[in-house]
């Protein structure tokens, strides 16, 4: 490759040629893509490293670690293609990273012994989210289903894999999967505040049901998100009647509620001591993440063992009807609320934080590097 000097001009020859300053180090030279199952159509290159607000909010968390993690991978040229495609990919190779966002099916990337890494989002194996042993209402028989579905599209997609493998061989032995948090979607950062200068007890602006197309099967079974929504809406209106509480019900009922108006939503958020985050397609949200990571109390649906969220300082509901217990137990006691932030946020920066999240991709990505090369030299 040719040394590249600004504006073209190449140094004059002879003996009288002005000898160049130094360059200084560009940066590596990695590269990410947008693909077709983002744009519905070509795909597009994307600027690296930064997010900015022209791009979709759902990579922005990912945008965020890549930035920290990539100053410290040793390779360079990498093309990372963010993707909702389990599949397929435009390419392949140890020089392509997958960043495989918003698959909700819980399929395996099936190519993913044919690329250097995948990152992704959600789980990969599914999960009954519920306890049976409690009672089987209309909630719990549509998270059978979608179990028992998503059990199927996880298989089909298993089959996949092995027949790519078997059709074009492989880089690797086993496919290196880096799994990422949700992490967060319409939040900026604002001052942390104590609870007791929050002066919202409960904050939530989300859609509640979405239109579905005509002859679509979830017409006549529901699903989880809507079943769940329902349920928590129904229970903060008779909360929101009785007025003992200082709830926040923001517009609710469109799809982008909230999450248009960046500063607005990441203010209130800041503002509120509990966050309710009920479970939308999948049990994880990024309401859950957001809400941790402005240090409020986080109030959920039940979340898979396995997850992301395995472990933070969640309370889970098994019916939005468990709500006001939780309001009348935290908010009688403003150190029982501080202490839950001290917990959500001491979590937060564990095990979500950009900072977190960067090195152990960092270190997944070097990893990888030394799959592939004791890959090539067993097939040598």
């Amino acid at each position: 490759m040719s040394a590249h000097h600004p504006g073209g001009a190449q140094p004059a020859a002879g003996a009288d040629a002005v000898v160049p300053l130094p360059q200084p180090v560009s940066r590596p030279t990695h590269h990410y893509f947008l693909d077709r199952s983002f744009t519905g159509g070509a795909v597009r290159p994307l600027p690296y490293p930064h997010w900015d607000h022209s791009l979709p909010a759902e990579l922005r968390y990912p945008y965020d670690v890549l930035e920290l993690a990539l100053a410290q991978v040793a390779a360079q040229g990498l093309n990372f293609y963010f993707t909702k495609n389990a599949y397929s990919l435009p390419e392949y190779g140890p020089h392509v990273v997958a960043v495989l966002l918003q698959e909700e099916r819980c399929k395996v990337p099936v190519y993913g012994r044919h690329v250097r890494a995948t990152l992704r989002n959600l789980e990969t194996r599914p999960a009954l989210c519920c306890r049976l042993h409690r009672r089987i209402g209309r909630l719990e028989a549509v998270l059978l289903f979608e179990y028992a579905r998503d059990w199927e599209t996880h298989l089909k997609s298993r089959r996949a894999a092995r027949a790519r493998a078997r059709a074009a061989a492989p880089l690797l032995a086993e496919p290196m999967v880096i799994t990422l948090p949700l992490g967060y979607h319409s939040q900026d950062p604002v001052p942390q505040r104590p609870m007791l200068e929050r002066p919202l007890d409960l904050f939530f602006s989300g859609e509640i049901r979405h239109a579905l197309p005509r002859w679509d099967y979830r017409r006549l079974t529901s699903t989880s998100k809507f079943i769940a929504r329902a349920q928590l809406w129904g229970e903060l209106t008779r909360l929101a009647r009785r007025g003992r509480w200082r709830l926040d019900l923001g517009a609710v009922g469109s799809r982008d509620a909230g999450a248009a108006r960046f500063a607005s939503y990441s203010e209130k958020m800041m503002h509120t001591r509990i966050c309710v985050a009920p479970r939308g397609s999948v049990a994880e949200t990024y309401r859950a993440y957001e809400g941790l990571r402005a240090g409020c109390l986080v109030v959920t649906n039940r979340v898979p063992p396995r997850c992301a969220l395995a472990g933070a300082p969640l309370l889970q509901v098994d019916h939005w009807r468990e709500l006001e217990e939780i309001l009348e137990h935290y908010t009688a006691r403003i150190d029982r609320l501080e202490a839950a932030r001290r917990a959500s946020l001491a979590w937060w920066e564990a095990h979500a934080a950009v900072a977190a999240q960067a090195r152990q991709v960092a270190a997944a990505l070097n990893a990888a590097g030394g799959a592939l090369g004791a890959a090539a030299t067993g097939s040598a």
